[in-house]
């Protein structure tokens, strides 16, 4: 499975919330500029095992994976490491997008 590393973020709405994530950003390839997917897309390629992505952490890296709620709409949140907070929040935040 290829795995690439998150770089930045956008957000739907300006709340701290690991849920107002809209969109994250990776680069594919050295020549290819950023990619940016939506939350719905990288759902789909986590769950059909065909991509993994990773935040970069001073402790080496977090990969991340799939929250579904019973009550909620499923998100992507860093696997726990020994952080205090989310990896995926610490990463760039692009503008607002609605």
């Amino acid at each position: 499975m290829i795995s690439y590393q998150v770089v930045c973020i956008a957000k739907s709405s300006p709340e701290n919330s690991i849920q107002c994530i809209s969109e994250i950003g990776y680069y594919e390839a050295i020549y290819r500029p950023r990619v940016m997917i939506s939350i719905h897309e990288a759902i789909r390629r986590i769950e059909a095992n065909r991509l993994a992505f990773y935040v970069a952490t001073y402790f080496g890296c977090a990969f991340i994976e799939v929250v579904r709620p019973e009550d909620g709409t499923p998100y992507l949140r860093s696997c726990p490491d020994h952080s205090q907070t989310d990896n995926l929040l610490t990463l760039a935040l692009l503008d607002n997008v609605s």
